[in-house]
């Protein structure tokens, strides 16, 4: 096993938890939003008749 001394184990827990999971939350969540608003516009592109399909 490789041994860490505490403060590597922190910083690496700190770096975890507070920048790379915040951050992979935040795109997904921009992905989603993206997405919702795409398909809204779609969906009122063929509500108002102008659908191209």
């Amino acid at each position: 096993m490789i041994a860490m001394d505490a403060f590597s184990a922190t910083f690496g827990l700190v770096i975890v938890f507070f920048v790379a999971f915040p951050a992979l939350a935040h795109v997904l969540i921009g992905f989603a939003v993206a997405q919702a608003l795409g398909e809204k516009e779609q969906n009122d592109r063929y509500a108002a008749g102008l659908d191209d399909e």
